[in-house]
């Protein structure tokens, strides 16, 4: 049985392949591998919820991981990095269960799973936290020790790509020394670097010769015992422009503000969670026919685009909110003003272009469609793990 290494390319659309192809590194590796385009990613759009339906081929509504932070709208959100949030059975479960060893490093959620042998978490910590204290409590303490002390010199805070040179140090010193039997890598420049200047952007250059040199080096790290999965978990839509709601509940005085302009609680305890390209009215006590101002309001604001259906909010852990809105191209819903985004996730899977995709090391056949479900059960069968409740198929 091979051993598997999976690499999460985050926020890097189907339609950009053939961008990815122009490096001779990536060409090669495409060409010999199997490929799914236009695959449907999982809504919500967000890098958290995505990475945990990959980790348990089930959706947000079955696993749990609902968004990347907790719903309030504040100015420091907590996100989601623990794995306590799981109620589903993970890859890095089935594995342990086997008898398997699985390495992580800045994979999505799995801040404290103890089933993870090697684990260096992604923790996006608050002010006042201490990012090592917080890295040696949820992940393995002396492996977190050596990797920043032997490969810190690399980082520039959480500047991109420099981010990604220590992710892909670590994750290549992990395959050489420990060879692991499944080995998870979440790798964010592209993201972050589209956020900041947009879909079209010169900047992005950078980004995918990043990728395409840390794909690269990880394979050659993890040789010939090693099959490859590389997928992406969305893409990202222009929107230069930001959408404030709760600001409406704030006229219908419905939500307060403190001196710092903070939102606070009101009367009904109710509020708008910001999702990006999407959003969701947690009603609190609010009756019917509040309910239904809020919707109009949202509805006739010039960001909005139509309601999601309720498939949708099943889908992405919501269905017991009275709606969800999902905004226009050029738009996204913020809790707070923000002037650094050019871009954003978070919209329904549905929209033009918005497609991912994914890739098997040595499988050679090209198709498309499917769901990033599959990429579950791919893996599961590449292992052979007892994950039942699997809803995807095994394309290759």
């Amino acid at each position: 049985m091979a051993k598997l290494l999976m690499v999460s390319f985050d926020a890097v659309g189907s339609v950009l392949l053939e961008r990815l192809c122009e490096r001779e590194t990536f060409r090669a590796f495409y060409e010999g591998a199997g490929v799914v385009k236009d695959v449907r990613s999982m809504f919500l759009t967000n890098t958290y919820p995505v990475h945990a339906s990959v980790a348990t081929g089930v959706p947000s509504c079955d696993h749990g991981i609902i968004s990347n932070t907790e719903a309030f709208p504040k100015r420091y959100a907590k996100w989601c990095y623990e794995a306590k949030g799981f109620r589903a059975r993970t890859l890095w479960q089935a594995a342990k269960a086997k008898g398997l060893k699985t390495a992580a490093v800045l994979w999505p959620v799995t801040a404290g799973a103890k089933e993870i042998r090697y684990n260096i978490p992604e923790i996006l910590t608050l002010p006042g936290e201490s990012q090592i204290a917080m890295n040696l409590k949820y992940g393995s303490p002396l492996l977190s020790i050596r990797m920043f002390l032997k490969y810190r010199h690399l980082m520039q805070g959480l500047s991109q790509p420099q981010l990604d040179d220590f992710i892909t140090a670590c994750a290549t010193d992990i395959l050489k020394r420990k060879k692991p039997d499944l080995v998870l890598v979440h790798l964010t420049a592209f993201d972050t670097i589209c956020h900041h200047h947009g879909t079209e952007a010169k900047e992005l250059d950078i980004a995918m010769d990043s990728l395409c040199a840390h794909l690269e080096e990880m394979r050659q790290a993890a040789g010939e015992e090693y099959k490859v999965i590389v997928f992406s978990d969305h893409y990202q839509i222009d929107a230069p422009n930001v959408a404030l709601p709760n600001d409406i509940l704030f006229d219908m005085q419905l939500l307060k503000k403190d001196a710092a302009g903070d939102y606070q609680p009101g009367k009904k305890r109710c509020f708008i969670e910001c999702c990006g390209g999407s959003a969701f009215f947690h009603p609190g006590e609010c009756d019917g026919e509040t309910i239904k101002k809020v919707e109009k309001a949202l509805l006739d604001s010039p960001e909005a685009n139509r309601l999601l259906t309720e498939a949708e909010m099943a889908e992405c852990g919501r269905s017991h909110l009275p709606f969800g809105i999902a905004a226009k191209p050029g738009w996204f819903y913020n809790a707070i003003k923000v002037t650094h985004e050019l871009a954003n996730h978070g919209y329904p899977p549905d929209y033009d272009n918005y497609s991912v995709f994914y890739m098997l090391s040595g499988a050679a056949e090209k198709k498309t469609g499917g769901t990033l479900l599959d990429v579950t059960a791919l893996a599961a069968k590449m292992l052979d793990l007892d994950m039942p409740k699997v809803k995807g198929k095994a394309r290759f």
